[in-house]
């Protein structure tokens, strides 16, 4: 029978002569909701991307020390960094599409504000949505945090496409490549895929992320939602580059 550990993230001046202090919502977790007692054992990744089997040492009523046992050498994590850069919509929307990103592997997360986000004033949930990816992270063995990045404007966008390998963006058209075609020689790491809002890019946007070198790709014969298609592309990406036990 294979045992999960539960796991938490942590930043690395957290660890002090291998004892790790939790202070955080983590020890209402650990204490109330897992029920966890002295000596049982935890996974502990640090904001370096360093996982820790670790056993519980003291359990007080703010804060919680564990003892790092032993450095454990997994990666979870996909072998490239993709970025996906989401015209705003809902927080509904939005926090779903956190949710499953984060689940499926992705690096980070950029809100743009475009022409057609039904959302013109933007409102700051980051502290909520940190959370999220913080729990789905957990959820799913992560062995980091996806970035959340601050909401930026279209030219800020524009403006960050040289600190990428490949630029994309996401376009219902039949004149565009699909991903598969777009990656097949690609042997960089740094990936931005841009996806529009609710009705997609408007043609100014279009225009300007031509002129600007993004290469435009399709996902397929059906129209996708803006919040399924980061999914389908993060998907595309993990079944393109990660590989799997036969």
């Amino acid at each position: 029978m294979v045992i999960v550990l539960q796991r938490y993230f942590i930043d690395s001046k957290q660890i002090l002569n291998n004892i790790v202090t939790i202070t955080n919502s983590d020890v209402h977790h650990i204490k109330n909701v897992m029920r966890m007692k002295v000596n049982d054992e935890v996974i502990v990744c640090d904001n370096l991307a360093n996982t820790y089997l670790s056993k519980l040492i003291s359990i007080e009523k703010d804060k919680v020390l564990l003892e790092i046992i032993d450095k454990i050498n997994e990666n979870n994590e996909l072998p490239i960094d993709i970025t996906i850069a989401h015209g705003v919509v809902r927080r509904e929307k939005t926090e779903e599409v956190i949710r499953r990103i984060t689940e499926l592997g992705c690096y980070e997360y950029l809100p743009v504000l475009m022409k057609r986000s039904v959302v013109k004033v933007y409102q700051d949930r980051s502290e909520r949505q940190n959370k999220i990816i913080k729990e789905a992270s957990e959820q799913s063995h992560r062995n980091r945090l996806m970035i959340l990045s601050s909401v930026i404007s279209f030219q800020e966008l524009i403006n960050r496409k040289d600190e990428f390998d490949l630029c994309l963006y996401a376009h219902f058209n039949k004149n565009v490549k699909s991903i598969k075609k777009i990656i097949e020689n690609f042997h960089g790491r740094k990936i931005l895929v841009a996806v529009g809002p609710e009705g997609g890019f408007a043609d100014e946007e279009v225009l300007k992320l031509d002129e600007a070198g993004f290469i435009p790709i399709t996902l397929g014969k059906r129209v996708l939602r803006t919040e399924t298609a980061p999914l389908y592309v993060i998907s595309v990406f993990g079944y393109e580059f990660e590989s799997f036990i036969d």
